[in-house]
């Protein structure tokens, strides 16, 4: 009796399956997605540290709290999304580091944390701006160009 109502009620259990499969492939789908759009409008800011720069414990801690806070202001995001990258290099001689995170984020990203630290635009290192090449386009003819 018991098996007979199984037979008979089967293919519900089957539809039942399908339908969560395909109700999960579609999260996963759209999960995916929203973690490619998050990474491709990623925003980052340049620290440049003055040449007496010399941080206490206490000040690399409060910066690397409000560095494990981003995640959280940036929303809901998928976490390969949310993370923070931090990228050190010198230049010139001097320190300089990039914090790269969420867009969500910028206004946590752009909080000065020491008082020796210039928060810059990525791109704008030492206060100057970075000059943009266009390649593969002519330049403009001298007749063009506006005269002073």
């Amino acid at each position: 009796m018991v098996v007979e109502n199984v037979r008979l009620h089967l293919w519900w259990l089957g539809l039942l399956g399908a339908v969560g499969a395909m109700a999960w492939a579609a999260g996963w789908v759209w999960w995916s997605r929203r973690a490619r759009t998050a990474l491709g409008c990623r925003m980052a800011v340049d620290l440049v540290p003055s040449r007496d720069f010399d941080p206490s414990a206490e000040e690399i801690g409060r910066h690397a709290a409000r560095l494990a806070r981003v995640p959280a202001a940036a929303g809901w995001l998928p976490r390969r999304a949310s993370g923070v990258r931090m990228r050190h290099w010198s230049d010139g001689g001097r320190l300089a580091a990039r914090l790269e995170g969420p867009a969500q984020s910028a206004g946590l990203l752009r909080l000065p944390s020491f008082p020796d630290v210039e928060v810059l635009e990525a791109g704008r290192v030492g206060g100057a701006l970075r000059p943009v090449r266009f390649v593969g386009v002519a330049p403009l003819a001298k007749d063009r160009e506006e005269k002073p």
